[in-house]
């Protein structure tokens, strides 16, 4: 597949110049100037067509499409074998609320929640993700406060309602994403929720367009300790860019 260039018309003022990152330390210039292509328009996110496995149990494929934007996310995957792909699982954060839903042919609810705990995760959640694959929705000018702790790691800190996530960056010399981690919230394997290490690898690139973003990557649980053990592989097919709604979509999502 030809991947769609990550380009955008709607503010021809909001390009990326070396300007856009005037008094940052030299890593977390580094990392954007490795993502962004100089003098390219800046969308507000990005939306991403992904497959891949994930571990429900056992491991499953998927296909889904991602939209995420520095302050949201909507995740909506087909998770199963077979045509019909039986499982439908919608992930989503904006304005403070979290929400997940799995039906069964679209149909069937087997699973759900919106509750504090689900916002919390989910709001790193959009933290880690928009680091990862919509740089230009986490520059200084969008509000993320950044600082580097080594030249080779970076971190990021939001403002996320109720959350106030922190996620960590290596990069290479190049300014390449190496892994990615943050402090999140939940329950996996645990009898009550807390602040568990989360992150993962970030093991291929590639251009789409403007951006040079990953295009491989696993997460899970635990990073950095020895009981890490990834749940979710991707490969990321095509990025294009999407635009700030004026208003909150039906979805939840502020991205269009």
């Amino acid at each position: 597949m030809t991947p769609t260039a990550v380009t955008s018309t709607t503010d021809p003022a909001r390009r990326f110049t070396a300007d856009t990152l005037a008094g940052l330390d030299e890593p977390v210039r580094r990392y954007f100037r490795h993502a962004i292509r100089d003098g390219a328009p800046l969308p507000d996110g990005v939306q991403m067509t992904m497959h891949g496995r994930i571990k429900v149990g056992v491991w499953l494929p998927f296909a889904a499409v991602q939209t995420v934007d520095g302050r949201s996310f909507t995740w909506q995957a087909r998770v199963g074998r077979g045509p019909l792909t039986p499982l439908r699982v919608t992930d989503r954060y904006a304005d403070a609320i979290g929400r997940t839903e799995g039906r069964l042919l679209g149909l069937l609810t087997l699973f759900g929640a919106e509750d504090f705990d689900t916002a919390r995760s989910a709001a790193t959640r959009t933290a880690i993700e928009s680091v990862v694959f919509a740089p230009p929705s986490v520059l200084p000018d969008r509000g993320v406060v950044w600082q580097a702790e080594t030249e080779h790691v970076i971190v990021a800190r939001f403002d996320l309602p109720p959350e106030h996530p922190e996620v960590r960056l290596t990069i290479d010399d190049h300014g390449a994403q190496r892994t990615v981690s943050a402090l999140r919230w939940g329950n996996a394997g645990e009898k009550t929720f807390q602040y568990i290490p989360f992150g993962g690898e970030l093991h291929a690139e590639r251009r789409f367009g403007d951006l040079v973003l990953p295009s491989s990557a696993s997460v899970g649980w635990r990073f950095g300790t020895p009981r890490y053990e990834p749940f979710f592989n991707a490969l990321i097919s095509d990025v294009s860019p999407c635009e700030a709604r004026t208003s909150r979509s039906p979805t939840g999502a502020v991205c269009a």
